[in-house]
């Protein structure tokens, strides 16, 4: 079996390959998670958590299987898509392997929007090159910003979600920042459009599904593990 794991900013995401994915929070809750799935052959790794988690990850993982994981890097090109980084390395881990799946699955020129902590919108034209992107405060960050100085209490995200017009305060700061989002996916979804023809839509992250209600249509596409996807591509070409 092959273990892949996606750590992001807030949690752990991990799956047996071929398997749906669940989120812990740390390598503790991870080790309770896998402690009845067997052993791995293989241990594959998205890190944007730094060189000091990287270390606990390969200590945990020589200790429990005496197996090396294998870390994905960010490089010029892998497989079809290309890097245009002046500097490759300080393209962020996750982004790049969202990038390797996503146009995989696109065939073509696609924009990928990744909704967590931050949300990132990449495009990819239909030769894989990568045009550019943006990074924005994603739906928990910029709402923590917003209230950080204020009394309001707003329901945990997910409860209660819309982009309607608040008719209280409450409401109106939850569906705003809600409406940015989507409002920033859909303006790049437009403003970046070839002549040719429109990238294909693909939406990801933890809040993927919040934003696919609101953005739903012809072009669009949800798929909640694209970083874990990609993981496969980047580690069958580690040397491109």
């Amino acid at each position: 079996m092959i273990l892949e794991i996606d750590a992001g900013n807030s949690s752990l995401k991990w799956r047996w390959r071929g398997s749906a994915a669940s989120s812990v929070a740390d390598l503790v809750q991870l080790e309770s998670a896998l402690a009845r799935g067997g052993r791995p052959r293989e241990v594959l790794v998205s890190n944007v958590r730094g060189a000091e988690f990287e270390v606990e990850l390969e200590q945990w993982a020589a200790r429990e299987w005496r197996l090396q994981p294998r870390f994905a890097r960010v490089t010029r090109a892998c497989g079809s898509v290309r890097n245009r980084y002046p500097d490759p390395s300080r393209l962020g881990a996750d982004r790049w392997l969202a990038m390797l799946a996503g146009y995989g699955l696109a065939q073509g020129s696609c924009l990928i929007a990744d909704s967590g902590t931050a949300l990132t919108i990449d495009l990819i034209d239909a030769d894989g090159l990568h045009l550019g992107g943006y990074i924005m405060p994603g739906l928990r960050t910029m709402r923590a910003g917003l209230l950080r100085n204020t009394d309001i209490r707003l329901p945990p995200v997910g409860e209660v979600e819309s982009i309607a017009l608040g008719n209280d305060t409450e409401s109106a700061v939850r569906n705003g920042t809600l409406f940015m989002l989507c409002g920033a996916v859909r303006m790049a979804a437009t403003r970046l459009a070839q002549p040719d023809a429109s990238p294909m839509l693909i939406l990801t992250g933890g809040d993927a599904a919040l934003l696919e209600r609101e953005l739903s249509g012809e072009g669009v596409v949800t798929v909640p593990d694209l970083v874990l996807d990609g993981l496969a591509i980047a580690c069958a070409h580690p040397g491109d």
